[in-house]
């Protein structure tokens, strides 16, 4: 395979040079080998197409027959018959002979000629995509290694720019239109971009949903611009066949400014601004090594979760919940904290969220149901019995056997199924709605409670409110701190608190610091709260010291009308 790359690739002049000295050099051994060994009557003169093919090989048809016609006269009417008696050959012997050394140089020279152009379609072919025919994502990391290599970066602080435009809905497209929907929109795009201002894009089909472009020259400055310029020049609706279909594309980019290490790092910067993007609910992000930074340093952390869960890093915390006309404890709500061996003690928000991206949260699910439930039990038999509130994402509920696994638990441990409440943030409960209302209803069939917590800060639909089997209503904190000088909160935790009441469900305010803030709540009537004016979140231990020396704080009572 390596001799045959080297024969049919292209030569420089010094490697051509160099190749027909040792053509010539073969020529003339097996012109000694014929007269060593006697003369042309014996077979040794067949050696002489060794050389001749190779140069049709090496040089096509026009070589080998050169190389035939050397061969043919050396080996012509100079070489005896038979060197003892030096009886010289016919000439109709060496021109027959030579006639079938060019026959093979050129047969050699052309089989060369067509492989070589074979192969050449072939490597251009595997740099296009076949359905747009344009440069492939093997053709974008060779010219993104030409631009790391010669990229003008020094020259007056200019440098090569990529941009990457991910379309997200290319799989719900295909699905409604079939395959040719995403070429054509690719197509189109590739067109738009070609005629951004002031550019001469190189583009490349990265991946069936992707497109790519490699802008030349860019300084800092025009990176703003040139990114609003694509974002015009590739729009959210596409025409096919006569319909407007929604394109939901993202834009990620990432300036080559010398500190790249090769391009597939650089492509994969790319797919992180993307990502960000999306994260951020933006059109477009540009990469910067900060973002990079701050993407490992959370895989590192999320690498620590599930050793974290072994070593007994975790632990429960216990915040209570008050009811606000009395000031009596009715509940509590179970948060796990983290006390990592060199980071310290890490918030729940700088794992949580991302653990909820993967598989990690349902390990974390897992240890908390456990955790708490295995609590409740040591303080029923203390006869300590509270209603303990556990937040659990979609995630779980779409997990299969989760249901089981809960009451499996309570099963094990003899806990009462009503001592348990789940707390499903709201804003996780857009994927797949009806499963979700499925597992819920399972659970409230058995007796455990369901709230929606941080009503306020997700997506707002009011079908949750309306479908999901729900008894109790949070009002995020975002709304109650700022109560009752923030006049806008006021009306917004106001609402959601009526809302409860219409929907004959109770409601509770978290995050409740002042004495003003719970006799508002008391008046708008709130049932239920929880926050620092109470109690921070404490240990098992501590939360047990802490409901024994209790003194009920309450609210003024709700106005009249």
């Amino acid at each position: 395979m390596i001799i045959g790359n080297y024969l049919f690739r292209k030569h420089t002049p010094a490697q051509r040079i160099i190749l027909i000295v040792v053509l010539m050099a073969a020529v003339a051994g097996v012109v000694a080998l014929v007269w060593w060994t006697g003369g042309i009557k014996y077979v040794y003169s067949h050696a002489m197409y060794i050389p001749i093919a190779l140069a049709g090989i090496i040089f096509g048809y026009r070589g080998g027959v050169i190389f035939a016609l050397i061969g043919g006269f050396a080996l012509g009417p100079w070489m005896p018959i038979d060197t003892g008696t030096m009886e010289l050959q016919e000439p109709v012997n060496w021109l027959y002979r030579s006639f079938y050394f060019v026959s093979v140089g050129l047969l050699a020279g052309l089989s060369s000629d067509t492989s070589r152009r074979y192969i050449q379609r072939l490597k251009r072919a595997s740099r296009r995509d076949f359905s747009t025919k344009l440069p492939n994502r093997k053709a974008l990391l060779e010219h993104l290694e030409y631009c790391i290599r010669f990229h003008p970066s020094r020259n007056e602080g200019r440098a090569y720019f990529l941009m990457v435009c991910s379309i997200d809905n290319a799989m719900a497209l295909r699905s409604a239109f079939g395959f040719e929907v995403i070429d054509t929109i690719i197509e189109h795009y590739a067109r738009r971009l070609q005629q951004v201002p002031n550019y001469l894009p190189q583009i490349f089909r990265l991946e069936p949903g992707q497109i790519a472009a490699v802008f030349p020259a860019t300084s800092e400055g025009d990176i703003e611009d040139l990114m609003r310029n694509s974002l015009a020049a590739l729009p959210e609706h596409a025409n096919f066949k006569n319909l407007s279909v929604y394109v939901n594309r993202h834009l990620g980019g990432v300036r080559l400014d010398g500190s790249e290490v090769n391009a597939i790092a650089l492509i994969q910067n790319a797919e992180i601004a993307i990502a960000r993007a999306n994260d951020r609910m933006l059109d477009c992000f540009v990469y910067t090594t900060q973002v990079s930074e701050g993407i490992s340093a959370q895989l590192a952390l999320m690498a620590d979760v599930t050793k974290g869960i072994e070593r007994g890093e975790f632990q429960m915390h216990y915040q209570p919940k008050i009811e606000l006309k009395t000031g009596r404890v009715f509940g509590a709500e179970a948060l796990i904290r983290w006390h990592h061996p060199t980071r310290g003690w890490v918030r729940p928000d700088e794992f949580i969220p991302n653990a909820e991206h993967s598989t990690l949260i349902l390990k974390i699910s897992e240890f908390v149901l456990r955790e708490v439930i295995q609590q409740i039990h040591q303080w029923q038999q203390q006869q300590f019995q509270l209603q303990i509130a556990i937040n659990i994402s979609a995630h779980d509920l779409l997990q299969p056997g989760f249901s089981d696994l809960l009451l499996n638990l309570l099963n094990e441990y003899n806990v009462a199924n009503e001592a348990i409440e789940l707390e499903i943030t709201e804003g996780s409960l857009i994927d797949d709605l009806d499963q979700v209302i499925n597992e819920l209803l399972k659970l409230t069939e058995a007796n455990v409670s369901v709230s929606i917590d941080d009503f306020g800060t997700g997506y707002s639909s009011l079908q949750y409110l309306y479908r999901l089997p729900i008894s109790l209503l949070k009002v995020d904190q975002v709304f109650v701190k700022g109560l009752p000088a923030d006049e806008d909160a006021s009306h917004i935790a106001k609402a959601a608190v009526v809302l409860a009441q219409k929907l004959g469900i109770t409601s509770l305010a978290e995050g409740i610091e002042t004495q003003e803030c719970l006799d508002y709540l008391g008046q708008i009537g709130c049932d239920y709260g929880q926050g620092y004016l109470f109690s921070k979140p404490l240990s098992a231990d501590d939360f047990v010291a802490w409901y024994t020396s209790y003194e009920p704080i309450f609210s003024a009572p709700p106005r009249e009308g």
